[in-house]
């Protein structure tokens, strides 16, 4: 007699799901492929850009004349500082909060609404520090790295892990810019732009004698790359030139690309008095009756299940809400009049309207001062610049010998940040107008 149950058996994948894993290994090896296709072109580009240059530095030249030996000893060295500073750009870990010692931070949550955990396991000196946190005033937290993010930190989809003080996925460096290797994205644009320009300014010379019949003529593939790498070299050198300049501006000014380009959203000036006022009853002016119907109320919820109803839907043009979703309450009290109940009404359906009248008067409240704080946050100005002077000291190291080397010596570890002076008396004169 055959059993009910017929014995198992473990058959092989089915092929086409063999064909996808297949397929899907040779996608990630050519897109592993193509991303350092960067660095064998800007290895290449340059190094054929310093033999050109070598070589039309020489045409004409006698062995009294010391010109042609400056001339060419200029463009191996920018191409030798460019070329260091760019290898160790690309091969030095930006740094990241899963990487590496993080001192008391041990046993990082694994879910973001761990509250008791994340209060046990996060310092409270690095969370009373910080200035872009949740408005609960806890640490923002990635889920995809499972970790917390400090202040200046953000996720890279590319690169599938948080990096400290992000400035940006470079795709020309095939990783992220971030707080370990900013100085040497810094010397390789310096760097690359005098070397471009320097090569314009070698070839051009040449062709512009060639012209008036002044030097001697070059035969063969020479002329073609010299007159290619005027073209280049000033085409490159002046693009360049305008995006190192930024980067300029934005290391004395101490922000980074992210901060420049999207609005920062600051952790509230009241937000120590939130959880006062969204625990008040008297807030919206119930009565004694509207204010005892306390299972509808919503004053029963929690603080963070209150302002993940408020954020639901964030406000347009913020790309970046990890950077803190801020939610303002003040002392002031709306006194919504329940609408009037008809005679036949029972009590249970008057409590009821009451009940979603406050609800409504509240999320209400609550979006008018989201809005708030939206506009509070354009007036606080940047929180990390603490002046020209040491923004450079903090990028470029505390020894100036070492300033114009590609040596990684940033100061500071990532995770903690020194706030400007500014930034504390804008947000204590934001505070005391919002509280008048």
């Amino acid at each position: 007699m055959p059993t009910l149950a017929a014995p198992t058996t473990t058959r092989s994948p089915p092929f086409h799901r063999r064909r996808k894993s297949w397929a899907r290994n040779i996608e990630r090896c050519c897109c592993t492929t193509f991303a350092y296709f960067p660095l064998v072109f800007v290895y290449g580009l340059t190094s054929w850009a310093v033999y050109v240059e070598v070589n039309v530095s020489f045409i004409g030249a006698t062995y009294s004349d010391w010109a042609p030996y400056i001339r060419a000893g200029i463009g191996i060295l920018l191409y030798s500082l460019a070329n260091v500073s760019y290898t160790i750009a690309v091969f030095t870990d930006p740094g990241s909060p899963i990487d590496g010692p993080k001192g008391n931070y041990e046993g990082l949550p694994q879910y973001e609404d761990e509250d008791v955990q994340e209060a046990a396991t996060v310092p409270r000196e690095w969370m009373n520090g910080s200035v872009t946190a949740k408005s609960t005033g806890k640490p923002r937290y990635c889920k995809k790295c499972n970790s917390v993010k400090p202040d200046r930190a953000h996720h890279c989809s590319t690169c599938r892990k948080c990096v400290l003080k992000m400035d940006h996925h470079c795709p020309w460096l095939a990783t992220c810019v971030g707080l370990r290797n900013y100085k040497a994205f810094i010397l390789f644009l310096v760097y690359t732009s005098l070397f471009c320009w320097t090569d314009f300014l070698v070839s051009a010379w040449w062709v512009w004698q060639e012209f008036n019949d002044r030097v001697q003529t070059m035969q063969g593939m020479l002329v073609v790359n010299t007159i290619l790498l005027s073209v280049l070299g000033g085409i490159i050198g002046l693009v360049l030139s305008g995006f190192t300049g930024w980067h300029i501006y934005l290391l004395l000014s101490g922000q980074t690309t992210i901060e420049s380009l999207e609005k920062t959203r600051y952790l509230s000036p009241l937000k120590k008095s939130m959880e006062n006022q969204l625990n008040d009853p008297n807030r919206h002016g119930l009565t004694a009756e509207g204010s005892s119907s306390g299972a509808a109320s919503p004053n029963t919820q929690s603080v963070t299940d209150r302002l993940k109803e408020i954020h639901a839907n964030a406000l347009p043009g913020v790309l970046r809400p990890e950077e803190g979703d801020v939610s303002l309450h003040n002392s002031r009290n709306t006194s919504p009049v329940p609408p009037p109940a008809a005679a036949s009404s029972s009590p249970a359906h008057q409590s009821l309207q009451r009940s979603y009248a406050s609800m409504e008067a509240q999320r209400e409240q609550e979006r008018y001062q989201n809005y708030l704080d939206e506009v509070d946050s354009e007036k606080l100005p940047n929180a990390f610049d603490l002046g020209w002077k040491r923004n450079v000291v903090h990028v470029m190291g505390p020894d100036p010998k070492y300033w114009f080397l590609p040596i990684c010596n940033t100061t500071g570890d990532g995770w903690q940040w020194e706030t400007s002076p500014k930034f504390h008396e804008a947000k204590d004169r934001i505070a005391r107008e919002r509280e008048q």
